[in-house]
């Protein structure tokens, strides 16, 4: 341990000491200020009634969001089914269209080579 270390370990008892001082005279600043006056336990207890009843509406809320987010996911689930069914009724109409169109082309070609 050489003579440094001995000086950091002083000027960090230092520090420390200040500190110390510093937070023992803002303790003793709170502990000097006067006590809060709760005299008004009627508008306290009127308070408290109204949070009851704000946390109750609260809660109500939460709960009807709840159901409101199942429903949105009911929802969901069933829009995607449905688009999932007329892609593929599109595509069946469409390639019905096509082989359609192609019977009806051959069907006029052999008409026409009747004739």
């Amino acid at each position: 341990m050489g003579l440094d270390d001995l000086f950091k370990a002083i000027s960090l008892g230092t520090s420390i000491a200040r500190r110390a001082v510093d937070l023992k005279q803002q303790i003793d600043s709170l502990r000097s200020a006067p006590p809060i006056d709760y005299t008004q336990s009627a508008d306290v207890t009127a308070l408290d009634r109204r949070i009851a009843a704000l946390e109750l509406v609260a809660r109500n809320q939460a709960a009807r969001i709840s159901a409101l987010e199942a429903s949105l996911e009911i929802a969901s689930a069933l829009t995607e089914s449905i688009a999932r069914r007329l892609n593929a009724i599109f595509w069946i109409a469409l390639s019905s269209g096509i082989v359609t169109t192609a019977a009806l082309a051959l069907s006029l070609a052999a008409l026409l080579r009747v004739r």
